[in-house]
C-alpha cells in the first residue's frame, strides 16, 4: 500500500483515505521502514511528511513517524514537537526522533514543561539520559525558573540524573528561587511546586546537588516560610472556600500545617520521615528513610521510590530490630520485583554493642551490600515514632485501615458470601473513595475459576479526620456485609471471561 503511493499527491491523499479504514494496532508499526519497504530515502521522506500534515488517525501519524525515523532532519523538529503534544504513544515515538536532532534537551524540555503525568515522564525520562553536551546545550539557555521548574519534574523519576549530581548551577538557581517564591509561579500550582522541591531537596535527588546540609536546612526554612507566608495561606484558604473536599488544596493546606522548620537539620543516625506526594501526581505514600542525613533509597537504588509506609513500617515486623536477623524491602523496582529486584535491608540487634544493625543491598546488582550502624535506643525510639504517626493518612485511607483491622478479627463477614478479603484502600489519586478489593471464590488458583470485586465508599477528603465518622463508616460498611452479597453490588474488576462464564457473571465487566 505504502509503496504504491510513491507517486504524485493524489496518490498520497488515496493512502490516507485507505489507512483510515483500517484500526490501528502496534503491530502495524514499521520497526525498519527504509530496509522493510525498499523506497529511495526522499520517497519515504515524502510519504512520511504527508502522513503527518495530511493524516487523521492513529495509524496515519504512527506510519508518518515510523517512516520518518530514517529520514529526519533538523528542520522537521517544530512538525515533531506538535504531533507529540498529542501524548502517549505519539510523545513516546517522537521523543525517539527528537534525541536524534540538533539541541535534543531543548525539544524535550519544551514538551515537558507542556505535558501532564505521566506524559511528562516520557521527556523527563529522555532528560535523565542526554549526555553532557546536550544538557549543557539545553541549561545555557534556562532562567532560574525554568531551572527549578526542572528539578520538580525530576523529582517524580526513581532515577537522579548524573547531571544534577554535584551542580553549582542547580544549588545558585533553588537558593534564589526559594528566596523570590513568585519563581515557582502563581496560585496554588506555584505553591505545590515549592513544596515538591522543597521535599525533593530533603530526601530526593536535589539532595546531592553541591549543597552542604547547612545550606540545604537554610534552603528548606526558606521555602518552607514562603509557604506560610500571609498571601499563600490566603490562596489556599481561599479554594478551600470554593470546594472544602478540594484534595489538592487539603494536601497544600496540611503540608504547610505540618512541615517542620528543622527538616534539613537531621540528626546523626536513622529518621523516618513519611512523606505524602501531591495527589495530582497519583504517587502513594513514602517513607524516606535519612542515614546521616543522607537519603538512603535515593542514593542507593536507582529504579524505584521509597516504600509505602502501610508496608514498611505496618507489614509483619516493620522496621524493628530483634537479635534474629530479618528481611525488609526498603524500595521496589517500579517494574516490580521479577524485574528489576529492590532494595532490601537484613536488619538486627547487637545486644552486647548497643546497636542495630543494617546491611542493604540491591539484589540485582554486584555491589558490596553497605553497612549501617545506630544506636539501638535511638533507633526504637525513631521506629516506634514513626509507626504511631498517622497523621499523613487521610479520611478514606484511615478508614480502609479500620475496616481491614474488622475483617481481620472477623473473617466470617466475607467467607459467607464465598469471598475472601483482597484488600481495602483509597488511592492517593482519588482520596474520596474507599475501594474494598474480593477474591471470589479464592485468590487466583490454576485449580479453579475466580474473580475480582471491588466494593466501593465514597468518604469525603477533608482538613481533619473526625474519628467519629470513619468509626460509623466502618460499622455501616460492616452491616452491609452482614446483609448484603457484596458481588452484588460491586463491580467485577479482575479475571476472565471463562471464569466469569462459569461463575456465572457478564463479561466485560461494567465499567
Amino acid at each position: 500500500m505504502i509503496q504504491a503511493a510513491a507517486g504524485a499527491v493524489e496518490d498520497l491523499d488515496r493512502l490516507c483515505e485507505q489507512m483510515r479504514t483500517i484500526q490501528y494496532h502496534w503491530g502495524l508499526r514499521l520497526e525498519n521502514a527504509d530496509g522493510e519497504l525498499g523506497l529511495e530515502p526522499e520517497t519515504i521522506r515524502t510519504i512520511a511528511l504527508h502522513l503527518l500534515r495530511r493524516g487523521v488517525t492513529t495509524l496515519e501519524l504512527m506510519t508518518g513517524l515510523d517512516l520518518l525515523n530514517a529520514v529526519v532532519a533538523d528542520e522537521d523538529i517544530e512538525l515533531i514537537r506538535e504531533i507529540a503534544l498529542l501524548q502517549g504513544d505519539f510523545g513516546y515515538a517522537a521523543s525517539k526522533l527528537l534525541k536524534t536532532r540538533s539541541h535534543p534537551g531543548q525539544s524535550l524540555h519544551w514538551l515537558a514543561v507542556r505535558s501532564s503525568l505521566p506524559d511528562q515522564t516520557t521527556y523527563t525520562d529522555a532528560l535523565a539520559a542526554l549526555s553532557a553536551e546536550d544538557i549543557e546545550s539545553l541549561l545555557a539557555v534556562l532562567d532560574v525558573a525554568d531551572l527549578v521548574e526542572l528539578l520538580r519534574m525530576m523529582s517524580h523519576r526513581s532515577h537522579t540524573p548524573t547531571w544534577i549530581k554535584g551542580s553549582k548551577q542547580f544549588t545558585s538557581a533553588l537558593a534564589l528561587a526559594a528566596k523570590r517564591p513568585e519563581l515557582f509561579g502563581p496560585g496554588p500550582s506555584g505553591l505545590t511546586g515549592i513544596a515538591q522541591v522543597r521535599d525533593d531537596l530533603l530526601y530526593g535527588h536535589s539532595a546531592f546537588l553541591d549543597i552542604e546540609q547547612g545550606l540545604r536546612a537554610s534552603i528548606a526554612r526558606d521555602l518552607l516560610a514562603a509557604l506560610q507566608a500571609p498571601e499563600a495561606c490566603a490562596l489556599v484558604s481561599a479554594a478551600l472556600a470554593l470546594d472544602p473536599h478540594d484534595s489538592d488544596a487539603i494536601w497544600l493546606h496540611q503540608y504547610i500545617e505540618r512541615a517542620n522548620d528543622n527538616e534539613g537539620d537531621f540528626p546523626p543516625g536513622l529518621a523516618i520521615r513519611i512523606a505524602v506526594p501531591a495527589p495530582a501526581t497519583r504517587q502513594p505514600p513514602r517513607t524516606h528513610l535519612v542515614a546521616d542525613g543522607v537519603p538512603l533509597v535515593t542514593s542507593m537504588f536507582d529504579l524505584g521510590v521509597p516504600d509505602n509506609p502501610l508496608r514498611l513500617l505496618h507489614r509483619k515486623q516493620g522496621l524493628r530490630a530483634l537479635a534474629e536477623a530479618h528481611e525488609v524491602w526498603l524500595s521496589e523496582a517500579d517494574c516490580t520485583e521479577g524485574c528489576c529486584g529492590v532494595l532490601a535491608a537484613q536488619i538486627r540487634r547487637d545486644e552486647a554493642m548497643g546497636q542495630v544493625l543494617w546491611e542493604v543491598r540491591a539484589t540485582r546488582s554486584r555491589s558490596e551490600p553497605a553497612r549501617f550502624a545506630f544506636n539501638a535506643d535511638e533507633y526504637d525510639a525513631e521506629v516506634a515514632r514513626a509507626e504511631e504517626d498517622r497523621s499523613w493518612e487521610w479520611p478514606a485511607l484511615r478508614t480502609a485501615r479500620l475496616l481491614n483491622q474488622r475483617l481481620r478479627e472477623e473473617p466470617s463477614l466475607l467467607s459467607r458470601w464465598d469471598c475472601r478479603n483482597g484488600g481495602a484502600g483509597s488511592s492517593n489519586s482519588d482520596r474520596s473513595i474507599m475501594g474494598l478489593f474480593l477474591w471470589h471464590p479464592e485468590p487466583p488458583s490454576r485449580d479453579r475459576p475466580w474473580l475480582q470485586f471491588e466494593y466501593q465508599v465514597e468518604v469525603l477528603d477533608s482538613i481533619t479526620i473526625d474519628s467519629g465518622a470513619v468509626a460509623d463508616q466502618v460499622e455501616e460498611v460492616v452491616e452491609n456485609l452482614r446483609s448484603t452479597d457484596p458481588k452484588s453490588v460491586g463491580r467485577v474488576c479482575g479475571g476472565s471471561q471463562k471464569h466469569a462464564e462459569a461463575l456465572g457473571y457478564p463479561w466485560p465487566p461494567s465499567r
